[in-house]
């Protein structure tokens, strides 16, 4: 690959970065000596194809070889400026590679914890449904023993209460 010379790779780049300032106006073109044109063409028309001349003359003819080598010098030279602020692709991919493994891998510890704390909630909830149960149980069987007490203490009050009455009408 034959390098472009420096003159023509810095006239390019400044070009292309905008340094180069815009083309002159028509107006501004120097006085060209009068020629004989047509009347039927117009002022703005002669200076439009004087200035079109003088570009023709003051720009460079460039072949398409030397333009596809200025501009994938000027490619390359950008590549290696990316890579000098984003560092080594290959790095980051790897080290971005494994952010996300290892996200993977605690959202996966995560999602058994969360599990294994539903279980031990159910477990609780279990119990406390068997304890209630048996809560229930056990005031069943007690409504049932107070049915049988209440009814001989029922009778033995109002005999007490009787006893009572008869022994305050005993006179003394």
């Amino acid at each position: 690959m034959v390098q472009p010379n420096n003159k023509d790779y810095a006239e390019i780049k400044a070009g292309v970065s905008g340094l180069i300032g815009d083309a002159p106006e028509p107006t501004d073109l120097p006085e060209a000596p009068a020629q004989e044109e047509p009347e039927e063409q117009p002022e703005a028309q002669n200076i439009l194809s004087q200035y079109a001349t003088q570009v023709q003359q003051e720009a460079p003819a460039y072949d398409a070889d030397k333009i596809h080598e200025i501009a994938e010098a000027i490619v390359n030279e950008r590549w290696e400026e990316f890579l000098a602020r984003v560092g080594d692709l290959a790095v980051w991919k790897e080290r971005a590679e494994t952010s996300i493994l290892s996200i993977k891998q605690e959202i996966i510890r995560i999602n058994q914890r969360f599990e294994n704390l539903q279980n031990a909630v159910v477990g609780k909830i279990h119990e406390y449904d068997q304890d209630i149960k048996s809560v229930h149980t056990e005031m069943k069987a007690l409504e049932k023993v107070f049915e049988k007490i209440t009814e001989p203490l029922v009778s033995n009050i109002k005999e007490l209460g009787r006893i009572t009455q008869e022994l305050k009408n005993i006179p003394k």
